[in-house]
C-alpha cells in the first residue's frame, strides 16, 4: 500500500475529529511548484475536517510584510487578535501529520496539556521565539514539535514556534549550523540538539531571557 495513501488516510481519520472551527493562513511566495506542494496537503486536511478548518490563501506581500514572512510558503496560526501563535516552514504531511493536526486540535479550543504550567509562569516569560529544525523523516522532531506548539498556544502568543523543514529551506539551516535534527533554537540564542524535553525548554523560557 503506497505510503501516500496510508498518511492521507492518517489525515482524513483524524481531522474527522475536530470539531470546532479553525482558520489557517497560507502564506505564498512566487514558487508555483512549492506552493501548490503545500497547497494541495492543505485542501487533505481541509476537505477532511466536515468544513470546519479553513484555509486562507494570502499572497498580499503588505500582510506578509505585516508578519514579517520572508520564506514561502507558510502556514501561520492566527489568533483572534491578530496575533501570530505557530509558523509552520514545513509541508505537514509523513511524520508531520499527527504534531499538526494536534496543533489544529489544540488551537480550535481543545484541552492544553501545557495551559496551567505557562500560566503559571507567563509572567516570567519574556516574548520569545522558538524554532524546531525538522526533517519529514527526523523520529523525534514530532514529539518537539507537538509540546513547543502546545506552549505557543497556551502563551497566547506571547511564545511563538517556528517549524522549519531544513530540507526546503537549507538557507535558514545554513545560518544556524544545523547539521542535525531535532535542532530546537530558543530566541536565536540557546541550542538544544537531539531531543529535549518541556521541563528543559520552559526552563530556558523562565530563567534563560
Amino acid at each position: 500500500m503506497p505510503l501516500a495513501y496510508i498518511f492521507t488516510k492518517l489525515i482524513r481519520d483524524e481531522m474527522i475529529k475536530l470539531t470546532k472551527p479553525v482558520e489557517l493562513s497560507l502564506f505564498m511566495g512566487n514558487n508555483i511548484e512549492d506552493n501548490e506542494n503545500v497547497r494541495s496537503v492543505l485542501k487533505i486536511y481541509e476537505e477532511s475536517s466536515n468544513e470546519l478548518l479553513s484555509i486562507i490563501e494570502v499572497s498580499d506581500p503588505i500582510i506578509a510584510k505585516n508578519y514579517d514572512v520572508k520564506h514561502f510558503p507558510a502556514i501561520l496560526f492566527i489568533n483572534n487578535e491578530g496575533k501570530e501563535l505557530i509558523r509552520y516552514l514545513a509541508k505537514p504531511f509523513g511524520a508531520e501529520i499527527r504534531p499538526f493536526i494536534d496543533a489544529i486540535s489544540t488551537f480550535s479550543g481543545d484541552p492544553n496539556y501545557y495551559e496551567s504550567v505557562i500560566k503559571e509562569n507567563i509572567e516570567k516569560i519574556k516574548p520569545s521565539i522558538i524554532k524546531v529544525m525538522i526533517t519529514n523523516s527526523c523520529a523525534y522532531c514530532p514529539e518537539i514539535i507537538t509540546f513547543v506548539n502546545k506552549f505557543a498556544i497556551a502563551s497566547k502568543g506571547k511564545i511563538k514556534s517556528v517549524i522549519i523543514d531544513i530540507m526546503a529551506h537549507p538557507d535558514i539551516s545554513e545560518s544556524h549550523d544545523v547539521s542535525s535534527v531535532p535542532y530546537t533554537i530558543i530566541n536565536d540564542k540557546k541550542t538544544f540538539i537531539g531531543m529535549v524535553g518541556p521541563e528543559e525548554v520552559l526552563q530556558e523560557l523562565i530563567g534563560g531571557n
